[in-house]
């Protein structure tokens, strides 16, 4: 997906730029010099900062009348104004380090908009454009050092700093949302679902599914967050919403038991995990060979990409979802055969969660649908883990990588 921000920008007068960077040094001089000096020079002091900074005001104001279109850009010049003019009030330095950052943060700030580039306001039409016209569907993440990167790869830099600014515009006006991790992503038409909604909503599909068999424990609730990469607290609100809806039954003592009278029906017939199986083979990719290593990388970019809220290409996690579906229909089978007796309680219920995350309908939320790919990735990477522990277990001497024919038989 291209995110290019190359909108053309005026070029500024070189001479500016190097006032501005003489005015830095002498800056930085001038806090070396009464650094070391007595306390009682602090007056002073604040006098010699305010003689750098004070000629630099008008340009600021005009800055500041420039940036009309952008509320975030005009607030961040009315600061720096007034910390800077601040200094001009002949009073005591009780900060030694607070007169020059004052002006340090106003001169770099007037040095980073002689930058070439466009503007804040034409930073955020463009990306208002992008979103309109869909190529920024709701749920990509916008990273503003991503943005500048690509601006800088086409040819017309847009400093980060701008970028910055206008994506706190389109926060303010709606049009992105920021996460928990501090992440932008494009909004959606509806609200965002709430991730205690969201995690008791697929619990409640996997119960229904038989993954989770009534009057069963559910794995611990440190399990099921590290399965749904989701926070402790978050899965503990969702079992508090199962618990009130009269799916779990609750205890502080042991884990949720699933309810025998349960308010919805389940999947009709017992759980056939060998039909599973070939379903998943329909949909596998055939033909090639891939290393655990490198399917268990996989597995782990897309468990960043949900962390950091980044929504790839759809043809990208539609490619990727493939291949976890490709590792589902050889490791669960395999997992099958590698153990001498019936695999366990925890382990069917690894294998049934699983097929039923790679089987199930994929929500068209774009969010939800990463989600979900994340959620498929945490299982794989169970199931891996259960086929080498077999493995090393019963030929412990063998040197071979293991490797997934996937699609094969």
């Amino acid at each position: 997906m291209t995110t290019s921000l190359s909108v053309p920008g005026a070029q500024q007068d070189g001479s500016v730029e190097r006032r501005l960077r003489a005015a830095l040094r002498e800056l930085q001089k001038t806090a070396a010099r009464f650094s070391t000096g007595p306390s009682t020079r602090g007056a002073e002091y604040r006098a010699a900062v305010w003689a750098l900074a004070e000629p630099w005001l008008a340009l600021a104001e005009t800055r500041h009348r420039l940036a009309a279109g952008s509320p975030s850009d005009q607030h961040r010049w009315r600061r720096l104004i007034d910390d800077a003019r601040c200094l001009g009030v002949q009073e005591p330095v009780s900060n030694p380090a607070e007169p020059p950052a004052l002006t340090r943060a106003l001169l770099r700030a007037l040095l980073e908009a002689e930058r070439p580039g466009p503007s804040v306001t034409e930073i955020a039409d463009h990306l208002r454009k992008l979103i309109a016209d869909g190529t920024c569907p709701p749920g990509t993440s916008l990273s503003a050092l991503h943005l500048a990167d690509e601006a800088e790869k086409e040819g017309t830099p847009a400093p980060v700093e701008r970028v910055r600014l206008a994506l706190r515009d389109l926060t303010a006006e709606g049009t992105t949302v920021i996460n928990d991790a501090r992440r932008t992503w494009v909004a959606g038409s509806a609200a965002p679902v709430e991730r205690p909604t969201q995690i008791a909503a697929w619990l409640r599909t996997l119960i229904q599914a038989r993954v989770y068999l009534p009057q069963s424990p559910l794995p611990a609730r440190l399990m099921l967050a590290r399965d749904f990469l989701a926070t402790s607290r978050d899965t503990g609100a969702a079992l508090r919403i199962l618990g009130a809806e009269k799916v779990l039954k609750r205890s502080t003592a042991y884990r949720p038991v699933v309810r025998a009278d349960l308010p919805f029906p389940l999947d009709p017939g017992p759980f056939n995990l060998g039909a599973r199986v070939e379903e998943l083979r329909g949909k596998a990719i055939t033909g090639i060979t891939f290393p655990f290593s490198e399917v268990r990388a996989t597995c782990r970019q897309v468990q960043v990409w949900w962390r950091v809220r980044h929504t790839p290409r759809p043809d990208v996690l539609e490619r990727v979802f493939r291949t976890l579906i490709t590792a589902a229909a050889y490791g669960i089978p395999r997992v099958v055969e590698l153990y001498p007796s019936a695999p366990d309680a925890d382990v069917r219920t690894v294998l049934r969660r699983t097929a039923i995350t790679a089987l199930a309908d994929l929500p068209a939320d774009p969010l939800e649908h990463l989600w979900r790919t994340a959620c498929l990735a945490a299982a794989v990477l169970q199931v891996l883990v259960l086929v080498e522990t077999a493995v090393r277990h019963f030929a412990p001497r063998s040197r071979t990588p293991l490797s997934l024919t996937l699609g094969a038989s």
